[in-house]
């Protein structure tokens, strides 16, 4: 029988936690390393991202094993200016990179008003918000952006050339939640149609391209040699734009010269990111921006709904909403999903936490 959320288990959010940074911690991270990466995957499962969750676990695990990613890296500063650096990742786990990053473009703009960090020579960072949210405590809007392997057809193209290059917006709001934009350039991440893969579902039609150039709801074919079909001309054109400043500013790889972070885990991946923070108060009063956040989202609940819909949401809110009940309820996982955690545990000799049916 396929897996679904139908038979899926529910896991307490802070024991899920604490069983991934275990799974990091007897493959060679260090503590605080470990929680930094089991704080991006479980946080992504929180909001359910579940294509960026612990589903991603083994590979990553695989990838401090076969030693395409360094478990002892040493994140080095290679140029420094008030509002801006440049940090070499030394093939660190991408969500250490990226979290020190952030935290460093954060210092910076709570002195400089704004500040971009880019890294180099980084690894898969999972989901963008992730990173983007972490400005949300300090009163700034956030941006992290990435490049990464070839999973994407450029426009009209049918083969792997470019990747999805995820981008992902966060700003605070007043009476509502965070607003959060984080998308892939593609019609659907990767990571989705994986998910659907594992759970054995279809895709929708329009999501990937065959080798051959023909649509297909078969989530197998991406990875017999079809590609991701861009978010439209526009998806593209932002993709490339990914490839020029996560990939040529930052002195990182760019397209074919990435290697696919779950399949070549002995392989250095070496792409880039950059993280933007902007301090709300140089520009604006906090508590106004956050009324003026609200009005938008006021306004732009109250349009007239088509028929069918029940309402308008602006971008972050479902998973704000399944965050909140997901950390009161705990984590719902699909069997297939759970049944890998528990053989990577078991390998590991990492302790299997309790569960109860979802």
């Amino acid at each position: 029988m396929s897996a679904s959320f139908k038979e899926a288990l529910r896991v307490p959010c802070e024991a899920l936690r604490q069983l991934v940074a275990s799974c990091f911690e007897q493959a060679g991270l260090a503590p605080q390393a470990a929680q930094v990466v089991a704080n991006s995957l479980v946080d992504s499962d929180l909001r359910g991202t579940h294509s960026h969750g612990v589903i991603r676990l083994p590979f990553l695990i695989a990838r401090l094993r076969d030693g395409g990613a360094k478990a002892q890296a040493e994140i080095q500063l290679l140029k420094d200016a008030p509002a801006s650096a440049l940090l070499d990742g030394d093939a660190a786990l991408g969500a250490v990179a990226a979290t020190q990053a952030m935290q460093l473009a954060i210092s910076k703009a709570k002195t400089q008003g704004v500040a971009l960090v880019a890294v180099n020579n980084s690894d898969f960072i999972g989901a963008c918000a992730h990173y983007a949210m972490m400005g949300l405590a300090h009163n700034m809007v956030t941006l992290t952006w990435t490049n990464g392997f070839p999973g994407m057809a450029p426009w009209g193209g049918r083969s792997n050339t470019i990747g999805n290059n995820p981008i992902a917006f966060a700003a605070p709001s007043g009476r509502h939640g965070p607003i959060v934009l984080d998308m892939a350039l593609s019609v659907a991440a990767g990571g989705k149609v994986r998910l659907a893969a594992k759970k054995g579902e279809a895709i929708p039609a329009g999501w990937v391209v065959t080798q051959s150039g023909h649509d297909t709801t078969d989530p197998q074919e991406l990875t017999t040699g079809g590609a991701l079909l861009p978010l439209g001309y526009k998806g593209y054109g932002l993709a490339v734009f990914g490839e020029i400043l996560c990939g040529a500013l930052t002195g990182s790889r760019i397209l074919s010269e990435i290697p696919a972070w779950f399949k070549e885990t002995s392989q250095n991946i070496g792409n880039g990111h950059i993280h933007l923070a902007i301090d709300i108060s140089r520009l604006v009063d906090v508590a106004v921006f956050k009324e003026r956040v609200d009005t938008i989202v006021d306004m732009l609940k109250a349009t007239p709904l088509v028929p069918g819909v029940p309402e308008i949401l602006v971008p972050g809110e479902r998973a704000w909403k399944t965050q909140q009940q997901q950390r009161q309820e705990g984590i719902r996982l699909p069997a297939s999903v759970v049944a890998d955690l528990r053989a990577l545990a078991a390998s590991l000799q990492v302790p299997w936490p309790d569960v109860v049916p979802a």
